[in-house]
């Protein structure tokens, strides 16, 4: 169900103290965004011919008709989790702003999608209102409020990016890749061709606690190369 822009705003950076909206991706993923100037759908990738990491969740997506959505989240989830993010290391952070936009198309999820019951009506799915949600807030986790962006038929919302956070595991790989760097300087030269707009990059500072280089280090190079490497021909 669309929700009301403008009432989702007050509610958010009035009532929920959210500020900003959160899209986390793999490294050749955020590189594809940021040469097509915006976050652009799982779908909308594909009909482009353009490249995009493969998720799990590709198939779910496309029964449920989300494969042509956009999803934020409403916290940085590696904040939120002491663990990285697993969607991938890079983090695009969004102004607010961005629910006044009159022409984007707002629907606020009550789980991910991966979780849903191919049986389930859209109430069961999908805030009905503002005021639904605003009511019930308390009964749904922050992981679980997802703002969704439903069918952009373009690149949408890099006029409100305000930063690029990328993951640094300190780890290199067995040929000598340094990932982070790899994946700064690959985020970075994207900005500099693609973007008019100046954008912080910034490296991520992990809270105490944090388990996210403890993670990365139990994976392989395979997936290490997967989340942190631009595109491999």
């Amino acid at each position: 169900m669309k929700l009301d822009n403008r009432e989702l705003y007050d509610l958010l950076s009035k009532e929920k103290g959210v500020d900003a909206l959160y899209h986390a991706n793999t490294v050749a993923t955020s590189v594809t965004f940021i040469e097509n100037g915006g976050l652009i759908s799982r779908g909308g990738v594909v009909v482009r011919g353009l490249y995009q990491t493969p998720q799990s969740s590709d198939g779910v997506d496309m029964v449920f008709d989300v494969w042509d959505d956009v999803f934020l989240d409403v916290v940085d989830l590696h904040g939120f989790f002491p663990r990285q993010n697993i969607y991938g290391p890079v983090l695009f952070k969004f102004n607010l702003s961005l629910l006044l936009e009159d022409e984007v198309d707002v629907w606020v999820t009550k789980d991910n999608p991966i979780y849903w019951n191919d049986k389930a009506p859209s109430e069961e799915k999908y805030f009905q209102s503002v005021q639904e949600l605003r009511e019930t807030w308390d009964n749904y986790e922050l992981q679980k409020k997802m703002v969704t962006i439903r069918k952009p038929q373009n690149p949408i919302l890099f006029e409100f990016l305000t930063e690029i956070v990328i993951d640094n595991p300190m780890i290199s790989l067995r040929n000598g890749t340094v990932l982070f760097d790899a994946a700064e300087r690959s985020i970075s030269s994207a900005v500099a061709d693609n973007l008019k707009a100046e954008v912080l990059i910034k490296s991520r500072r992990c809270g105490f606690g944090c388990f996210c280089k403890s993670n990365y280090s139990g994976f392989d190079d395979e997936k290490l190369s997967r989340l942190f490497l631009p595109r491999r021909t």
